[in-house]
């Protein structure tokens, strides 16, 4: 009997498989196909034992499937101990134990499973719509569990109806323990696979390039702003730096990643920050891009734990960024920074680095130049001026040869941003200029209602720093010179007709939808701001509003208050619902009638009959005898016969009896 209490009742089956699905649903895109293939098989080869058609696969079929279960993920996976490889590893646990599915401990050990992968879902994405989803999952796996008391208990209606009961009754613990307990940092921040697509703005830039990016309307960065907002022309977002150029391709080149030699500050700043005030001072959410640079203001300094800083100032973080992260910024104008130091030889050298040979129409304009007037300032202002008489911005360029800066400054005369800052990088070069790339991204969205700069990727933008003498670097952007409406409005204002046009359908044209987008963003970033950025700074935050003062003691009367009042409310439920259903008001009267009796001297015994009570009655006290049958009489008519005048007969007498008193 009781092995067969312990087997897993068959209609809960279907609902083990269904909270399976739900839980692996988002990782079908993820996991490599043979481990979706081998689930669904798997569930198919359980269904057919369960309809009687095949048995279930003996020791050597199990052995055989745990041993290509790991060649396969041996050949699949590089590395074992990174994310992706262990949320492959529960999906094949899932398929393994599917093979062997008989008992409730099984069921139960299956669906714990079914737990984890669900948590492994907020491992890769933090949005609402995926908030929502796990709870789904957790819906549908509390489900499961309830299914398997029994035929009665796999009811969707009975299943799902305790899965929703507990989970609400577990909503308030889960709020408060959000509230109190420790932040101990993102259980998320685990090794992932680097070798995944990255997004957005790349570590190199060819003609091109920042072109493509200007087709996806994603969110890049959400900027907050604590005190004054820069004005769109010095919204210029820097991320990366790009020194070595091969004649086609620029790039960072070497000594600029921390990982080939690369110098970065992780604790007090490389330079000594300026006695006046930062200028502005923001909070910057990133969208995830699987790498480790930050975009920020030139200048920038930030206190954040994983945050350090680079000699070329940018921003950099120890990990990439495969989520959304958050990090405060304070930036300093360039100007009160004070003479800066010489340029070292061998940062010289890399900003004056050109190839040996190609391009000879730029070169020798360049010298002119320089011949002409060798003040740095002056020979800047020749080239943007050149720029300004008849080149023109186009999201679609025609395609350049192997000497494209000669090809674009003197023939074709049409690019986008990454054309103009190479070739002005180049001629600058070439006139013995130091100079270098510097991509990120420029201007934003503002969103009044939130108060926060939206930037896009279409908002990827590409311009050049120059070396002054006594100055230090300066930003030149010769798109200005081309279309100054792009650093003032935007990309949609300066490309207006080419803006998105390769889209499917034109969505950004329809006032409505882009209101309505933006409003989603503005929820995502509320989402953000309250659940998933909130970390031990803001929570202690929230408790002194809350408290007052953070004391254990405070927090320890935080925590009982509530909890006791839920148990107080639970314990009166509890007796309220053992109360019992009301009693008919026959059956009320006649139990006051036992009552008065017991004060009496008779009281009546468990289970004694009426007509049986209303006889023993008679023998101990013969004078309440006649007046307990005919009480007797009334309650069985009234409540057996449904006899309204009985009970009015009934109330009758005993308020007569009351009246009396004789029977005291």
């Amino acid at each position: 009997m009781s092995q067969s209490r312990e087997m897993l009742p068959r209609e809960s089956l279907l609902w083990i498989f269904a909270a399976q699905f739900a839980a692996l649903l988002p990782q079908f895109a993820l996991l490599p196909l043979w481990i979706v293939c081998a689930w669904a098989f798997a569930v198919y080869w359980r269904l057919e034992v369960y309809r009687g058609r095949r048995d279930l696969p003996g020791r050597t079929v199990k052995l055989l499937a745990v041993a290509l279960a790991v060649g396969g993920l041996a050949l699949s996976y590089r590395r074992w101990f990174a994310l992706e490889p262990m949320v492959a590893l529960l999906a094949v646990s899932f398929t393994l134990k599917n093979l062997e599915l008989v008992s409730r401990r099984d069921a139960f050990l299956s669906l714990l499973l079914a737990y984890f992968v669900a948590a492994t879902l907020f491992v890769f994405e933090q949005t609402i719509p995926h908030a929502f989803y796990g709870a789904v999952c957790v819906v549908l796996i509390t489900a499961a569990l309830a299914a398997q008391q029994g035929s009665s208990s796999a009811s969707p209606r009975r299943a799902l109806g305790l899965s929703l009961r507990l989970l609400a009754q577990a909503v308030p613990l889960m709020l408060l323990l959000f509230i109190v307990m420790p932040r101990l940092g993102p259980l998320w921040a685990v090794p992932q696979n680097t070798d995944g697509a990255s997004t957005g703005i790349s570590d190199s830039m060819s003609p091109g390039d920042f072109a493509q990016l200007s087709k996806s309307d994603k969110p890049a960065l959400r900027i907050a702003f604590d005190g004054p907002v820069p004005p769109p022309e010095q919204r210029y977002w820097r991320g990366l730096v790009y020194s070595d150029f091969d004649g086609r391709r620029w790039s960072q080149g070497f000594g600029v990643d921390p990982r080939e030699g690369g110098r970065v500050s992780w604790g007090p700043p490389q330079q000594p920050l300026p006695a006046v005030g930062p200028r502005y001072r923001y909070r910057v959410i990133q969208e995830p891009t699987r790498n480790r640079w930050l975009f920020a203001m030139a200048r920038p300094h930030s206190d954040t734990d994983g945050v350090g800083e680079t000699s070329d100032d940018r921003l950099l973080k120890k990990a990439p960024v495969y989520n959304r992260f958050a990090y405060e910024v304070r930036t300093w104008p360039r100007e009160t920074l004070g003479a800066a130091p010489d340029l070292s030889d061998f940062e010289r050298r890399r900003n004056l680095q050109l190839p040996g040979g190609g391009n000879p129409r730029t070169r020798a304009w360049a010298r002119e130049l320089r011949a002409e007037n060798p003040d740095t300032e002056e020979i800047s202002r020749r080239v943007l001026q050149f720029y300004n008489q008849s080149f023109v911005y186009t999201l679609k360029p025609p395609a350049l040869g192997a000497d494209s800066v000669d090809e674009f400054l003197f023939e074709s005369q049409q690019g986008f941003c990454e054309h103009f800052a190479g070739s002005y990088v180049f001629a600058m070069r070439a006139a013995g200029v130091p100079a270098r790339v510097v991509a990120g991204y420029q201007g934003g969205e503002w969103v009044a209602q939130e108060e926060y700069l939206l930037v896009r990727e279409y908002d990827a933008h590409a311009w050049a720093e120059i070396w002054i003498p006594g100055r230090g670097w300066r930003r030149v952007d010769p798109t200005a010179a081309v279309s100054p409406e792009r650093i003032r409005d935007g990309l949609r204002s300066a490309a207006a007709e080419e803006f998105m046009q390769d889209s499917l359908l034109p969505l950004h044209r329809v006032s409505v939808l882009n209101r309505l987008r933006l409003q989603w963003d503005m929820i995502n970033y509320r989402w953000y701001q309250s659940v998933v950025s909130f970390d031990s700074d803001r929570q202690r935050g929230l408790l002194q509003r809350i408290l007052g003062e953070v004391s254990p003691l405070r927090i320890a009367l935080f925590i009982a208050v509530p909890l006791g009042a839920a148990l107080l409310c639970v314990l009166s439920w509890l007796w309220w619902s053992g109360r019992g259903r009301r009693l008919p008001p026959a059956s009320r009267l006649y139990r006051k009638f036992c009552r008065r009796l017991a004060r009496a001297g008779i009281e009546r015994r468990p289970g004694e009959a009426p007509r049986d009570f209303a006889r023993r009655v008679r023998a101990e006290k013969p004078h309440l005898g006649p007046m307990a049958e005919r009480i007797t009489a009334a309650f069985e008519k009234a409540a057996y016969c449904e006899d309204q005048e009985a009970e009015k007969q009934l109330r009758r007498l005993l308020r007569q009896w009351r009246v009396a008193g004789g029977w005291w």
